[in-house]
């Protein structure tokens, strides 16, 4: 082979390496959410012209004997609203949890995917002052690094998305 053609190739696969970013790092739900962790996000929804940014502080507690992550959430919104909600995370298999909510209307199956990120949807009933309401939700959670964990959420009613829920974790 040429000397110009091994340099070119050469610089090829350099180039072709150095841009595939790295794999991101498989979520562990226990491991991650364990103990004290803060995250800031916001909902929006721009049919409804809401735009509410919270606080949302949580107490991860890892049970080894029933495998279970009980993750208490008090939420403390920009306008002085408080919330607590607390999920249960029973591992039923490496990167698989069931999850359930008091508010959630059913189990839900939380699977980690190829790229490391946890996946789950599943249906919550909220109160309004107008009665209960019913939304559906299907989040994403991404590990960016060690200490930060990222989730995105559509939020669907009647199989509509309504809004978002754009969510960072740190440790």
């Amino acid at each position: 082979m040429p000397r110009f053609h091994t340099h070119l190739l050469i610089a090829f696969f350099l180039l072709a390496f150095t841009a595939v970013p790295a794999t991101a790092k498989t979520l562990v739900l226990e491991d991650f959410f364990r103990g004290k962790t803060v995250g800031k996000g916001v909902f929006e929804s721009k049919i409804a012209g809401v735009y509410r940014p919270f606080t949302v502080y949580l107490t991860g507690t890892w049970n080894p004997r029933t495998f279970t992550l009980r993750l208490r959430e008090d939420f403390v919104y920009e306008d002085g609203e408080k919330d607590t909600k607390t999920w249960f995370f029973q591992k039923v298999a490496e990167g698989r949890y069931v999850g359930q909510r008091a508010d959630v209307i059913a189990p839900t199956n939380v699977t980690t995917d190829a790229s490391g990120a946890i996946r789950f949807a599943y249906i919550a009933e909220l109160e309004t002052e107008n009665g209960p309401l019913l939304l559906s939700f299907d989040d994403t959670l991404t590990q960016v690094d060690r200490r930060t964990v990222r989730n995105t959420a559509k939020v669907k009613k009647a199989g509509f998305t309504i809004g978002t829920v754009d969510l960072t974790f740190t440790k």
